[in-house]
């Protein structure tokens, strides 16, 4: 298992990465789905339309319950992170889909890569949503309170410090929580190989049987890391705005 992110293609000399495609699948997806209920809605939703109002909703009460009526300005926002987190965490889990993938030659031996790969086992993904939720949060504070309100808060030195260390401690919990996931789901799958040291074909039957806790274990994993990320996004949103309209008062 590779920590970066595995190269399958190149598009002039941008290279292409699984987890590049990931990520690309993840948002095309979630602009159809955008568009698609956008197209058909009806104010009284069923079907596709009720699942997504039912996760707007979800995201609406806990950012109502953070940051007060005020929060529901911030839901895209954090709705935004969570789906694109929780779908990058949750695609890789669906049966058959790490069995695509191209055969590459690295060090002189081949070296079966899957075509899709989740994102944020990607410290290089995780790190832009990072930067991304702390940019978030500095544009809702400078709307509240304008530029130079804003950075009054910033006259503590150890502020800047405070917000450096949460871009790295963002980025590297979640990229840390999947990439140990990943390598879970790949030690699983090979388990009977490791135990015997050797491989049968009945093993795979058996394997599959052997990784449904994993599964079901990484399926939580990436619950939480999505919700986590979106709350500590509210949070903070919401630790600016309320500060710095307080001291307007």
């Amino acid at each position: 298992m590779s920590l970066a992110g595995q190269i399958l293609f190149h598009i002039g000399f941008f290279p292409v990465t699984n987890t590049v495609l990931t990520s690309w699948v993840v948002i095309l997806f979630m602009i159809v789905s955008g568009i698609t209920v956008g197209l058909t809605y009806k104010k009284f939703p069923s079907g596709f339309q009720q699942f997504w109002e039912m996760i707007y909703e979800f995201i609406e009460d806990l950012a109502v319950g953070i940051a007060g009526e005020k929060g529901r300005e911030y839901v895209p926002v954090a709705l935004t992170l969570f789906v694109y987190i929780i779908l990058n965490n949750w695609l890789e889990l669906i049966p058959g889909v790490g069995s695509f993938g191209v055969n590459l030659v690295q060090n002189g031996s081949k070296v079966f890569v899957p075509a899709i790969r989740s994102a944020t086992s990607d410290l290089n993904t995780t790190l832009a949503l990072a930067i991304f939720s702390v940019g978030a949060t500095q544009f809702f504070g400078f709307k509240a309170s304008g530029i130079l309100g804003h950075l009054k808060h910033f006259a503590n030195p150890m502020e800047i410090v405070s917000e450096i260390s949460r871009i790295i401690s963002f980025s590297f919990r979640l990229f840390g929580n999947m990439f140990a996931g990943d390598v879970l789901l790949a030690t699983g799958a090979s388990l009977l190989v490791l135990i015997t040291g050797s491989s049968h074909l009945w093993f795979g039957a058996v394997g599959g049987l052997i990784q449904i806790p994993f599964f079901a274990l990484e399926a939580l994993v990436g619950f939480i890391q999505a919700f986590i990320f979106a709350v500590l996004t509210l949070v903070f949103i919401g630790t600016y705005t309320s500060h710095q309209e307080a001291s307007q008062k």
